[in-house]
């Protein structure tokens, strides 16, 4: 995995999101999101009912577990589906300041397959996480766009962040 190609390198400083509680990256955090279609050719965005932000489907890679597989448990607690047919995108790297976090987001496409049930955490569920299909990549870049308040985390730049990434996400989907 660590041979995948660069999307996108983000540093939020650099972007002229500053906050003066902005902290030095004192850790690194490893990511595995898909860009997902349905039989329908329609794309998974995770949406947060609280904040009515948007996201990919995703999220951390455990100690000791390999990329793929949390691709596959992090897309199965979040969607409730197992996942096919999985290609390569690229990787985001993303400095945020905000929570002195550098993350790396390894990338793919991927389709689903058998519904089996979400596992969302409590912070998931109190946010009010579910599943919502976009008829498009567009449409998915438009959800992803429309929020203007903060994000899961409650942070205005992580939101400014999530949105950028997501949305570079997809637009090298749209390419692939």
């Amino acid at each position: 995995m660590t041979g995948m190609n660069i999307i996108a390198s983000f540093d939020q400083h650099k972007l002229g999101y500053v906050d003066p509680s902005d902290q030095k990256i004192s850790f690194t955090r490893h990511a595995a999101r898909a860009v997902l279609t349905n039989q329908n050719e329609q794309i998974a965005v995770m949406h947060f009912t609280k904040t009515g932000s948007f996201k990919l489907p995703g999220g951390g890679v455990d100690d000791g577990e390999d990329i793929v597989e949390a691709l596959h448990r992090e897309i199965e607690e979040e969607t409730g589906y197992h996942i096919t047919n999985i290609q390569e995108l690229g990787v985001v790297e993303e400095d945020r300041y905000f929570c002195g976090m550098h993350q790396t987001s390894y990338c793919f496409m991927a389709e689903i397959t058998d519904f089996v049930g979400t596992k969302l955490t409590e912070h998931e569920l109190r946010e009010g996480m579910n599943l919502r299909w976009a008829k498009n990549i567009d449409e998915a870049i438009a959800w992803i766009k429309s929020s203007n308040t903060v994000g899961e985390d409650g942070s205005a730049i992580g939101l400014a962040m999530m949105q950028l990434r997501d949305s570079t996400i997809l637009d090298a989907a749209r390419e692939n």
